[in-house]
């Protein structure tokens, strides 16, 4: 699919049924949804764009920003011919599903938000500031480094001790292309420029909004605050860490399904 720029922007789809668009967030391809939509293929049809900067996609000079992104799902739902989907962000892929849902409610027939925030508090943009500066000095010679001390933050000490899950976890990363300096200075820059707070009262669209207590990178008082700030907003607190869709897949696929069996 070719975005508005002319970036190239590569896609995963599988299943049959009703369109759930799925959004991925920093440095993380559309393949890491792959337990959800092998999940739900029998009865949605799951699309998920590698975004701008990142898998198989282009990564264009940045910097980039949620509204860009936003754009460019909205620009696949028109190659597909989609004139509705079920939106599913999550950490990076929440910032800009908001965006998505806030320029075209019509095209949103539920918003489920993930492990995101409506604006970054200041922790969270100092360690975005500090990762900006470090990838890039660290790929692609300390990859392998990056990725440890990268899943160190996704995840919760549980899921490190059991040793199948981080190898698992740590194999899927190292099978992925790695994300290019560009393309990850574009991602960030991207996060840090985000914010929703003072436009999210708008929304009309039911949401979902699905936060873990134990999250490091998105504290769960930036769920509290998305469920507050959008009218009728559910929030559903999982005991996982950033990466709930891996972790937490049961509950985060009950609470989806739940979500979409009840909208039009």
């Amino acid at each position: 699919m070719i975005a508005k720029d002319g970036a190239r922007l590569h896609v995963i789809e599988q299943g049959k049924g009703d369109a759930v668009l799925w959004l991925q967030g920093l440095n993380a391809a559309a393949a890491a949804w792959a337990v959800q939509l092998a999940h739900f293929a029998q009865s949605y049809r799951g699309i998920a764009p590698d975004a701008r900067g990142v898998g198989k996609s282009d990564a264009p000079p940045g910097p980039y920003t949620t509204r860009q992104m936003a754009d460019d799902a909205l620009a696949l739902m028109d190659a597909l011919q989609l004139e509705k989907a079920h939106i599913v962000g999550l950490s990076l892929g929440g910032a800009t599903a908001q965006e998505l849902a806030l320029k075209a409610p019509d095209r949103v027939r539920s918003l489920a938000l993930l492990s995101t925030f409506a604006a970054q508090d200041p922790r969270g943009r100092a360690l975005l500031h500090a990762w900006r500066e470090l990838y890039p000095r660290a790929m692609p010679e300390l990859r392998h480094a990056w990725e440890n001390q990268a899943y160190a933050w996704l995840f919760t000490p549980n899921f490190w001790r059991n040793e199948a899950n981080v190898r698992a976890a740590l194999r899927f990363a190292q099978s992925q292309p790695p994300q290019t300096p560009q393309g990850f200075v574009g991602q960030v820059d991207a996060a840090l420029s985000h914010d929703a707070r003072d436009r999210l009262g708008s929304l009309k669209v039911p949401t979902l909004v699905i936060h873990g207590a134990l999250d490091q990178l998105s504290p769960l008082s930036n769920g509290e605050e998305l469920a507050r700030l959008i009218p009728g907003a559910e929030l559903v607190v999982l005991e996982t860490g950033h990466a709930v869709n891996i972790e937490s897949q049961r509950a985060v696929n009950t609470a989806l399904r739940r979500l979409w069996t009840t909208v039009p």
